[in-house]
């Protein structure tokens, strides 16, 4: 049984009004922009999926589609067997998001109040919460969730973002370049928890535009370029498709998406 399974997934968005178009009222000619056309894939339980490819390739449309946040304009979205539109709330318990571009948290407030309060949006009551936020703080070795959040690196919050998505003990995991603003000892210190995660059966979803990151941390890669799908499966599979039997992933991407 597939734990995600994604079918014909289309996604268009329409570029927003300039400032004197909107003054003139005029609505002509917005064109489309297709972010995503036709995808289709499934992730069996405990898979570690890399979504490879560059800015503007579809990755985070994709992400935000699975975790609910926005809706596709085609295609079905099946999460252990809940689907995306009539099962939302029951996807959204099962699902841990953490992004690079990560802006929800309360900068006023400190790291141990932010999390307190997301809790209560996951609906842990403050014994269960305040256990489960010290046991996350011990895991990473947090010292500084009493200070406010506006005085912390980007590595500082890229951690509380990861221990937010962990509050209530997913079962999936997505990541959207979680690693973009980090520092190498910051990075290595991600990928290493990923490992963790991975090494505990957590179906984790990985969208990157670093090819070395994917082929470290994945088992299983789609090529996406331009909204679509132009490779999928496993490394060996991959290189059996262009014929290069020690190509890494960066050659891989290249070969399959060159004349696209």
């Amino acid at each position: 049984m597939n734990y995600i399974e994604i079918e014909h997934l289309t996604k268009d968005f329409i570029p927003p009004l300039s400032f004197r178009k909107l003054l003139r009222l005029d609505f002509r000619h917005r064109r489309p922009t297709r972010a995503l056309k036709d995808v289709s894939f499934s992730v069996k339980p405990g898979q570690v999926l890399g979504v490879l490819g560059p800015n503007g390739a579809g990755k985070t449309t994709l992400l935000k589609i699975i975790s609910t946040l926005i809706l596709p304009d085609m295609g079905k979205v099946k999460v252990k067997g809940y689907y995306l539109s009539s099962d939302d709330q029951k996807i959204k318990s099962l699902i841990g998001l953490v992004s690079s571009q990560e802006r929800s948290f309360y900068w006023r407030l400190n790291g141990r109040q932010n999390l307190e309060f997301f809790a209560t949006m996951y609906g842990l009551n403050k014994d269960v919460a305040r256990a489960r936020i010290e046991e996350l703080f011990a895991t990473f070795h947090i010292d500084y969730q009493d200070k406010r959040f506006d005085s912390y690196s980007t590595g500082m919050k890229q951690k509380f973002a990861l221990i937010r998505a962990l509050l209530n003990n997913p079962e999936l995991l997505l990541f959207d370049e979680p690693t973009k603003s980090l520092d190498y000892n910051s990075a290595q210190e991600l990928r290493r928890f990923i490992k963790l995660l991975a090494s505990k059966n957590r179906t984790i979803i990985f969208a990157t535009h670093n090819m070395q990151e994917a082929q470290e941390l994945c088992d299983t890669f789609i090529i996406l370029h331009k909204g679509r799908i132009f490779g999928w499966g496993g490394l060996e599979e991959l290189r059996e498709r262009i014929d290069a039997p020690s190509a890494d992933l960066a050659k891989i991407y290249l070969n399959l998406t060159e004349n696209a």
